[in-house]
Formats: C-alpha cells, sequence, structure tokens
C-alpha cells in the first residue's frame, strides 16, 4: 500500500500514488500563481475620493 503524504489517499500501485501526486503538484503551482496576481487589500487604490 502507498500513501500520499499530502491527502492520506492509498494506492496499490507507486506510479498511481505518482500519478496522483502531479494533481498536489499542479494545485500548488496554480495556488502560488493566484497568490501573486491578487492584491492585498492595503496595496489597492482608494477610488472613493475621486469625484
Amino acid at each position: 500500500m502507498f500513501q500520499c503524504p499530502k491527502c492520506g489517499s492509498k494506492f496499490t500501485e507507486e506510479k498511481r500514488l505518482k500519478i496522483h501526486f502531479k494533481t498536489h503538484e499542479k494545485r500548488d503551482a496554480k495556488n502560488k500563481i493566484s497568490k501573486k496576481t491578487t492584491m492585498p487589500d492595503f496595496d489597492k487604490p482608494d477610488f472613493s475620493q475621486v469625484m
């Protein structure tokens, strides 16, 4: 039995675990990109004072 260290899913073959683990890597990479493109609220310009 091969168990995923991130989510605990179990697989009977190591190659299936490796394929499954790639989904975590893709998700992590996607999250890193989305975190870089979003600005924290204190960095966003405030246009409420504009006429």
